[in-house]
């Protein structure tokens, strides 16, 4: 998939009445706090800063949409698992990211499920792969961030790991720094977002 162009749309609260509604092939990205997930954002979309970054885990609060090569819809999610955020915090993002989801289920095509390739998937991500799996059966793409930050050894070891502990998932290890196996998740992405217009 060459991206040719992206931008920002809305960003979409769990306060809002209703959700942001347009039937556009969408890809959703989720993962828990500090995952590098708008760096790996940023890096496919080939934007430096379209999507904020920040130090400071738990700072994304909201559903943030994005319009690529004027046809699709790229959403970050906010991120799950802050312990320091406070329990009601916390549950309003889990509704907010449940709530999404499952309101757009119909458009999305995929959902890449973002994990800190450094520590490894936690249970917070097992029960998010499983949400997403089995309760509303949307496709899911597992990519381990800061693969950088380890030995090839390591992002070998880890990957095999997260692979089994996912049900031999499809499990991609990328570095947003190098841009390792950011072509094959471009790749990825497209064929779930155009495969209705190709069997057309």
């Amino acid at each position: 998939m060459k991206i040719i162009s992206a931008e920002f749309v809305k960003s979409v609260s769990i306060q809002d009445e209703k959700i942001f509604f347009e039937s556009r092939n969408e890809v959703v990205f989720v993962g828990r706090s500090n995952v590098w997930k708008s760096s790996l954002m940023n890096a496919l979309m080939q934007k430096k800063d379209l999507v904020k970054t920040s130090s400071k885990p738990g700072k994304t609060r909201t559903a943030n949409i994005f319009f690529v090569n004027g046809k699709y819809h790229f959403t970050d999610l906010p991120g799950y698992g802050f312990a320091k955020m406070g329990q009601t915090m916390r549950q309003d993002l889990d509704a907010l990211i449940s709530w999404y989801l499952e309101e757009k289920k119909h458009t999305i095509k995929q959902v890449v499920l973002v994990c800190d390739g450094k520590i490894g998937p936690q249970q917070t991500d097992i029960d998010m792969y499983k949400y997403i799996t089995e309760d509303i059966h949307l496709p899911v793409t597992v990519v381990m961030s800061k693969v950088d930050k380890l030995w090839r050894w390591e992002v070998s070891k880890t990957k095999a790991h997260t692979q089994s502990v996912f049900f031999w998932a499809r499990v991609l290890t990328i570095s947003s720094v190098s841009k390792d196996w950011i072509d094959e998740l471009r790749k990825i992405l497209w064929e779930a977002l155009t495969q209705k217009e190709q069997k057309k």
